[in-house]
C-alpha cells in the first residue's frame, strides 16, 4: 500500500496563513472545516507542493461559504472536475493508454466482426453499463449511518451522475445507433470510459474519507 504524504507543521501554517489572507469567515467552524478539508486531501492527491496544491485549488476554496449548502456544492462540482481528469488521463496518460488501445480493439471487433444484430449489440453494451452502475452504487453504501451521514460521502453517488446520463440516453439514441455503427462504438467508448472513471474515483475518494473518519467506526 502507498504511504500518504504527511504534511509538514511549516506547510500547514502557510496553508492556514494562506486562506485567512483569502477568506473571510465570520464563523471559526467554517474556517476550521475547510483547512481540515485541504489538509486531508493534501495529504491524499498531493505531491508535498503546497503552493501548486492550493493555485490548483484555488477555485474551490473562493466558492467555498462554510454553509452545509455551499459545501455540498463545492464537494459536487470537485467530484465532477476530478471525474474528467481521470477520464481524459486514458486519452494522454502514457500508463493508461494501452488500457484505453486495448478496449478500441476488442469494441471494434466486437461490433464489425462479430456481426451481431443491433438489438444484441445493444443489449450487451446495455447490460456492461448496468453492471459498472451496480459496482459503482454498492461502493456509495457503507453500514455505518454516522459515515453514510458524512457530506463528502454522500456525494460519492453523485460522482456517478455524468456516467449514469450517458446509460439514460441511449433509449433516445437506439435507433440511431442502429444505422450507424461507428457512432455506437465512438459511445460504448465514452460510456465505459466515464463508468470505469467513476468507479475508480469513488474507491479513491472512499478509501480517504474511512481513513480521515475511522474513529466513527469505532
Amino acid at each position: 500500500m502507498e504511504k500518504k504524504y504527511e504534511i509538514t507543521e511549516k506547510q500547514q501554517a502557510f496553508l492556514e496563513d494562506y486562506i485567512k489572507r483569502k477568506k473571510r469567515f465570520s464563523n471559526p467552524e467554517d474556517l476550521n472545516e475547510l483547512i481540515d478539508h485541504l489538509v486531508t486531501d493534501f495529504e491524499h492527491t498531493g505531491n508535498g507542493n503546497i503552493s501548486k496544491y492550493l493555485a490548483d485549488n484555488s477555485s474551490f476554496i473562493f466558492n467555498f461559504q462554510g454553509s452545509s449548502k455551499n459545501l455540498e456544492t463545492s464537494i459536487h462540482w470537485k467530484y465532477q472536475r476530478e471525474l474528467w481528469q481521470i477520464f481524459l488521463r486514458f486519452f494522454y496518460k502514457l500508463k493508461y493508454l494501452p488500457y484505453t488501445f486495448f478496449t478500441i480493439f476488442c469494441l471494434y471487433n466486437f461490433f464489425f466482426h462479430l456481426h451481431l444484430q443491433p438489438k444484441t449489440l445493444g443489449f450487451i453494451i446495455i447490460s456492461i453499463l448496468v453492471i459498472l452502475m451496480i459496482i459503482s452504487f454498492v461502493l456509495t453504501y457503507h453500514k455505518s449511518k454516522r459515515i453514510r451521514k458524512l457530506t463528502s460521502f454522500k456525494h460519492l453517488f453523485n460522482v456517478m451522475s455524468l456516467p449514469n446520463l450517458t446509460l439514460y440516453a441511449f433509449t433516445s439514441l437506439a435507433d440511431f445507433f442502429k444505422e450507424n455503427k461507428l457512432l455506437f462504438l465512438i459511445y460504448a467508448l465514452i460510456a465505459f470510459g466515464l463508468y470505469i472513471s467513476g468507479i475508480l474515483l469513488i474507491k479513491n475518494k472512499r478509501k480517504q474519507i474511512l481513513e480521515k473518519h475511522k474513529h466513527l467506526l469505532n
